[in-house]
């Protein structure tokens, strides 16, 4: 484990400290409330026919922030920061391969810890290039997804080691989107991922949302995920749910929405552009050198909303919230109507609920208290 930070301590501090910003409720306090999602460059070392921000890039935009913009983002994210009133917020950098530009990384940290209260990073990569990575450039990087696109799992646990070695980060996340092959290896991915102490995280394929064999082995191969964490659970392992699959926050119980999209999200695109969706590209609202940068972020065609009475009834609406905005802007064209994911939700979430009490009793007869969210 390498040194802890100055800043690492200003973000257990800032946990701690009362000062009058918005928090989430009760067992949800170091929950980020909002989200700067940094898409500072679309340049990658894959082409991954998955990856939504390949599928959308443009010949007309630039695929890297220039030293401009770059140099307005330093500034406007704190002052994001500072209108927005939220605690806990979080700071993600995304692609694109973030670790082609490392030094940019540093950069946003170090303003971000000299200019605010302190946030959450972390990143996703799909780790090529983590054999040349200068670890001192993301020491205040506390979260680290690994995207295991089509790498084998000795492979994988080699460049997750590294990680684990070189870095300041608290936990890993596996990644996979659930293309044929990895939705094939789901269940091999979860238990190399839970026997080493790794979270998982599961995203379906954006692309085949209307393709009903796809849909069909989906929904089978999340119930056969489930019975396997049920068993891992029974034997004594941790497993987290909170965003295993696409997102979801099982737990969740509140009628408001945990979803920040398109209230609490500040989404960045290389050229300066301003998005209210982490998987739209193309739909902007502003640019960060627009006044009133959270009148720019608010957008009510992503808001998690459910409208129609069907979804006002449904046992899972607070954890659904009507499913996901852009899957139906994206395939239909439109964002009204249910969850585009509705007959799978209603059979998983509850599964994922189940397998949190299991987990919760479990800890509690072994004297331990629940695993935090």
């Amino acid at each position: 484990m390498r040194r802890q930070t100055e800043n690492v301590k200003k973000l257990k501090s800032m946990y701690s400290l009362e000062d009058g910003r918005l928090k989430g409720p009760p067992g949800w306090e170091k929950f980020p409330l909002f989200w700067f999602l940094l898409f500072l460059s679309y340049k990658c070392t894959r082409r991954c026919k998955f990856c939504y921000s390949f599928n959308q890039m443009s010949d007309d935009k630039p695929s890297e922030m220039d030293e401009n913009t770059f140099s307005r983002l330093l500034d406007w994210i704190p002052e994001v920061w500072q209108a927005n009133n939220v605690k806990v917020n979080s700071i993600g950098f995304l692609g694109g391969e973030p670790l082609l530009r490392t030094d940019r990384i540093k950069k946003v940290m170090d303003s971000v810890y000299k200019n605010t209260r302190g946030m959450q990073g972390y990143l996703y990569t799909n780790a090529d290039l983590i054999d040349s990575v200068n670890w001192d450039d993301l020491e205040d990087i506390q979260w680290i997804s690994v995207n295991i696109t089509d790498i084998g799992l000795d492979e994988l646990a080699r460049r997750m080691n590294i990680v684990r070695t070189r870095s300041n980060v608290i936990n890993q996340t596996v990644v996979a989107t659930l293309d044929d092959f990895n939705l094939e290896r789901i269940l091999d991915v979860s238990r190399f991922g839970i026997e080493n102490g790794y979270r998982l995280r599961y995203y379906r394929d954006l692309y085949r949302g209307r393709d009903q064999e796809y849909h069909r082995r989906l929904k089978a191969q999340y119930h056969r995920l489930c019975d396997l964490l049920e068993q891992f659970i029974q034997r004594g392992h941790e497993v987290h749910t909170t965003f295993l699959l696409d997102t979801l926050v099982p737990s969740w119980g509140y009628e408001f929405s945990p979803y920040p999209c398109g209230r609490r999200i500040a989404k960045v695109n290389p050229d300066g552009t301003i998005g209210a969706c982490i998987r739209n590209q193309k739909f902007t609202t502003g640019t960060i050198f627009d006044p009133n940068p959270l009148e720019k972020i608010d957008c009510g065609t992503f808001h998690y909303e459910f409208k129609s009475e069907e979804c006002k009834a449904c046992a899972v609406k607070n954890v659904c919230q009507g499913g996901c905005p852009n899957d139906r802007l994206l395939l239909t064209g439109s964002v009204s109507g249910k969850s585009l994911m509705c007959d799978i939700h209603k059979e998983i979430i509850p599964r994922l609920r189940e397998l949190d009490r299991l987990q919760a009793g479990g800890a509690a007869s072994r004297g331990a208290p629940p695993a935090p969210l």
